[in-house]
């Protein structure tokens, strides 16, 4: 995939999201899944890297598999990062911001079965960085992806509102799984289910209202993903906006862990320049 159709840019442009099929390949998402259980039982340093836990699930069994449900930041890792720079999402990804790219959030995601729904929410919510037209998220498939066992679901043309909902915790308590207050924000009737085979990719703009159901199935559901932003986006100040909840959360988790920095400060640090390698070319 060298240059999208203007079909395909008129559809993202609308819908705020856009699926490419099957553009990672097999041996990469292997090796992503190899690397994750690698991190989540101890077997290489995690570094840098976060290992978030569904609470309840890690109650019921001992298999790190059946309750860690993402690693977060996952740039300075040399295996997972080349995910962020393959060649086939930077191609997609600056045909809509740029060349000069920045990696500003990634996440392995595990769905282990038996995990809660992630509510309808904003990305840009939890970003203090604008505008949001020069931001981009990837979500990649690595298992199967259905109805079922726990698929992403968008409402097409959100974005288009360019309005930021408030959000809180809503239905569930991990940590900064964040939702919007609106409950007709997301109805059920306005969503559409992206069910997904290994290796296709949906790219949305940060203002897309999305989120994913529940795991009622017997498999894990794994994915990775990463936020871009081009390189020359402005940091804002948040303070006394619908950010300000979140805002406050992630400058005390760092406190918590030791550092003093301020929510801008916070996105500053944890991104990185993206440069494509040169395999796939």
């Amino acid at each position: 995939m060298d240059k999208l159709s203007p079909e395909q840019i008129k559809f993202y442009h609308d819908k705020g999201y856009l699926v490419i099929g099957q553009l990672i390949d097999f041996e990469s998402l292997y090796t992503y899944k190899k690397r994750f259980l690698q991190i989540c039982n101890g077997l290489v340093p995690k570094g840098t890297m976060t290992i978030a836990k569904e609470p309840k699930l890690k109650e019921s069994s001992n298999n790190p598999e059946d309750y860690v449900n993402k690693i977060q930041d996952f740039l300075c890792d040399d295996v997972l990062v080349t995910y962020v720079e393959d060649p086939r999402l930077f191609r997609i990804v600056s045909q809509f911001i740029g060349d000069d790219i920045r990696g500003m959030h990634s996440m392995l995601i595990n769905k282990p079965p038996g995990t809660d729904e992630h509510p309808p929410h904003q990305d840009l919510y939890y970003f203090p960085f604008r505008p949001a037209d020069k931001i981009i998220a990837s979500w990649t498939a690595i298992d199967v992806v259905t109805y079922e066992n726990g698929c992403l679901y968008v409402v097409p043309g959100s974005h288009k509102q360019q309005k930021l909902y408030a959000h809180d915790y809503t239905s569930i308590d991990n940590k900064m799984y964040h939702g919007i207050l609106d409950p007709t924000a997301a109805l059920e009737t306005d969503r559409v289910h992206l069910e997904m085979n290994p290796g296709d990719t949906v790219f949305f703009h940060p203002y897309l209202i999305h989120g994913s159901r529940p795991n009622v199935s017997k498999n894990y559901r794994k994915s990775i993903s990463c936020h871009f932003a081009s390189s020359d986006v402005t940091y804002i100040d948040v303070q006394g906006t619908v950010q300000d909840v979140i805002a406050k959360e992630v400058v005390q988790e760092a406190k918590r862990r030791g550092f003093e920095a301020s929510f801008a400060d916070v996105w500053k640090y944890k991104s990185v320049p993206i440069k494509p390698i040169k395999s796939h070319l």
